[in-house]
C-alpha cells in the first residue's frame, strides 16, 4: 500500500520513520506540509524519505492519504481525496463531528474514512457494545496544565492555569461542543463518541490536574451488555498534547491493513 502523508509533526514522522524503518507495511512515497525546513534534517536521516509535495500531488501519488495535520486541513484532505476515489485516514477525528456532508461525499466517490483508536483504548468493547440498547457514555478527560495550554476556550474564558493547586473541573458538555472548545486537546472524545452512542449523547468532562504529569481518558459505558469502566494514563510524546499511544495505534491500524489474521471488533 502507498501512503500519502500530509502532516510532519509528531504523529507524521513516526508513522513516516516506522515505515522507514520496515515497523510498518507501507510504502511512502509522497508527503506535505506547512513547514518544510522544520523537517529537512529529520528527512535527510532517513533510508527512502518521501518527496515533498501540495496536498493535490499527496493525493494524486497515494492510494491512501494519511492527515496528521489538524482539524482546519481535514475538510480539503477528503475532497481532494474523495475526488479520487482515494481513502483517508483522519488522526483528528474531531473535524469529522457534525460533518455528514464530508461522510456522504465519501459514499459517492467509493471513498472510505478510517479512524484509528488514538489515545484512548476499549473503543472495540464500546462499538461492540452499542450494537445494543445504550444508556449512557461518559468521558472524563484529566491533564496537566501544560497539555491544555492555548486551547480556544481557556483563552476565551480567561482561565489562569498556572493558578491552579489542585483538580478542577473546567469544562463540561458533549464532544461537538468539546472538540470546539479544544480542538488540538481531546480529539479522543470524538472517536469514543462515533463508537458508542454519538456526539450529542455522550457526556464529556476536562479536568485541569496540576498534580498529573500524563494525560488521563476514563469512559464509563452503561447499557443492555452491563457496565464498562476503563482508564488510561497517556505518556505525552514531545508535543504536551499528543500522547505516545496515538501514533502506536497507527501503526497496529496499518499492520491490520495487511495482515491474515485481524484481532478485535
Amino acid at each position: 500500500m502507498k501512503l500519502g502523508v500530509v502532516g510532519l509533526g509528531v504523529i507524521g514522522r513516526a508513522v513516516v520513520k516506522a515505515a522507514d524503518e520496515g515497523r510498518v507495511p507501507v510504502e511512502i512515497p509522497v508527503a506535505a506540509t506547512r513547514s518544510p525546513d522544520k523537517v529537512k534534517d529529520f528527512l535527510a536521516g532517513l533510508e527512502n524519505p518521501p518527496c515533498m509535495t501540495d496536498l493535490a500531488g499527496v493525493a494524486q501519488a497515494a492510494d491512501v492519504v494519511m492527515e496528521a495535520s489538524g482539524g482546519n486541513t481535514v475538510e480539503a484532505i477528503c475532497h481532494e481525496s474523495f475526488t479520487r476515489g482515494k481513502d483517508v485516514i483522519i488522526n483528528s477525528v474531531g473535524a469529522l463531528l457534525d460533518r455528514d456532508d464530508l461522510i456522504e461525499e465519501a459514499k459517492r466517490s467509493g471513498s472510505r474514512i478510517f479512524v484509528p483508536s488514538g489515545a484512548i483504548i476499549g473503543l472495540d468493547g464500546l462499538k461492540g457494545a452499542s450494537a445494543g440498547s445504550m444508556e449512557s457514555v461518559t468521558m472524563t478527560t484529566r491533564k496537566p496544565p501544560e497539555s491544555l495550554r492555548g486551547a480556544p476556550y481557556i483563552e476565551a474564558q480567561g482561565i489562569d492555569l498556572d493558578s491552579m493547586d489542585e483538580p478542577t473541573v473546567i469544562f463540561e458538555g458533549t464532544p461537538l461542543e468539546a472538540c470546539k472548545a479544544f480542538p488540538a486537546n481531546v480529539n479522543v472524545c470524538a472517536a469514543v463518541s462515533f463508537a458508542g452512542i454519538g456526539p450529542r449523547r455522550t457526556k464529556m468532562r476536562v479536568v485541569c490536574d496540576p498534580t498529573v504529569n500524563r494525560n488521563i481518558h476514563e469512559v464509563e459505558a452503561v447499557g443492555e451488555f452491563g457496565r464498562s469502566f476503563i482508564r488510561i494514563e497517556n505518556v505525552p510524546s514531545e508535543n504536551h498534547r499528543t500522547g505516545i499511544l496515538t501514533y502506536l495505534s497507527t501503526f497496529s491500524f496499518l499492520r491490520d491493513r495487511t495482515s491474515t489474521l485481524i484481532v478485535g471488533t
